[in-house]
């Protein structure tokens, strides 16, 4: 047996050790929609080889392309025995999301029958707060043979290991610099991380990843252009700074999100900058366990903090609460808030 296969084997007992165990009743769910859809496909991969090589005990609910919930359908598929096989699998999607409390009595009940062959997967696509807060998600909590499985979305070391482990998996390698561009320009969106991972790899072709690989092939977030936004103020690059706040807006970035944006990364150089003053050896894994941000994310807004006083940076962020109230009371618009966020910035 090869050495690939064996270690597939491994994992698919090991993911079908607590269906051996009667845990008959699966969440998974969370702001990581990448890793949540991955979750889904290895347990229902896992399932089909043990359990269900004909494919005729595995049902998914609603049917492609529909949002109906038919509950006499559903919970007839999550009661009924397997055909010729000893297990059965119902994949719900988005049950917990979309039922309302009023209607929730008749699933508790119905998921209370469930035979001990069956195997339901709650696959939610709401956000991790938003699940967990749900009435249905709380008492489903409470069956003994229910099991969550939460994927809040990577930051930090655990995304640094992510894309390290998925670059591995796909027989690549990368420069300690690269990983770092790579991140800061992509940050927790795994679905385009693993896509530029795959261009990367391809594009090098079997050669380690370079930074000049990343700045050539990888498109940024804004999330990684509001580091060069802020490098540019930082540094007092006028020009540079709103050529590229002008390139957001041309490319249909809008101004309330801008203004959040510039917000939050206001309030990392004030911390950033206020650890700078008590300790001008202060390390980015200090600023970064902190504020529970990417050490990369940490080291970039120690630099940037080094372009500023904290008085400049507590001024721009009163400024910013101020534009906010002016915002949600109609006293100001989004794109001059901007404007003048980014103008106290240069200043």
């Amino acid at each position: 047996m090869s050495k690939k296969l064996s270690e597939q084997r491994l994992f698919v007992n090991a993911s079908l050790v607590a269906y051996n165990q009667t845990t008959m009743l699966i969440m998974i769910y969370g702001d990581d929609s990448f890793r949540v859809n991955q979750k889904v496909k290895q347990m229902r991969d896992a399932f089909r080889e043990k359990f269900d090589l004909s494919g005729m005990n595995t049902q998914a609910f609603p049917a492609d392309g529909s949002t109906k919930y038919d509950v006499g359908d559903i919970l007839q598929a999550v009661c009924s025995y397997p055909f010729l096989g000893t297990k059965r699998m119902v994949i719900i999607r988005d049950l917990i999301g979309t039922i309302k409390k009023a209607d929730q009595q008749i699933w508790l009940e119905g998921f209370s029958r469930m035979p001990e062959s069956t195997i339901v997967v709650l696959w939610e696509t709401e956000s991790l707060k938003s699940v967990e807060k749900k009435s249905l998600f709380t008492e489903l909590s409470k069956l003994s043979e229910s099991h969550a499985y939460p994927y809040p979305a990577l930051e930090g070391t655990l995304l640094t290991r992510w894309v390290q482990d998925r670059i591995k998996e796909m027989k690549g390698t990368i420069e300690p610099k690269a990983l770092q561009a790579l991140i800061e320009r992509v940050g927790p969106e795994l679905w385009q991380m693993s896509h530029e991972i795959e261009k990367l790899i391809a594009f090098a072709y079997g050669a380690t990843i370079t930074v000049a690989m990343v700045d050539e092939l990888v498109h940024a977030n804004f999330e990684g252009k509001i580091f060069d936004l802020m490098d540019a103020i930082s540094k007092k690059q006028i020009t540079r700074a709103l050529q590229l706040l002008q390139e957001e807006r041309f490319s249909g970035a809008n101004d309330h999100y801008l203004l959040t944006m510039l917000g939050r990364q206001v309030r990392v150089l004030v911390c950033a900058r206020q650890m700078l003053d008590k300790d001008a050896r202060v390390t980015k894994q200090e600023l970064a366990e902190a504020l529970s941000i990417h050490p990369f994310v940490a080291q970039k807004a120690l630099e940037q903090a080094k372009g500023f006083s904290f008085a400049e940076l507590a001024r721009v962020h009163d400024v910013l609460f101020d534009f906010d109230f002016k915002l949600k009371s109609g006293r100001i618009s989004a794109d001059l808030a901007v404007d003048l966020v980014t103008q106290q910035l240069i200043q």
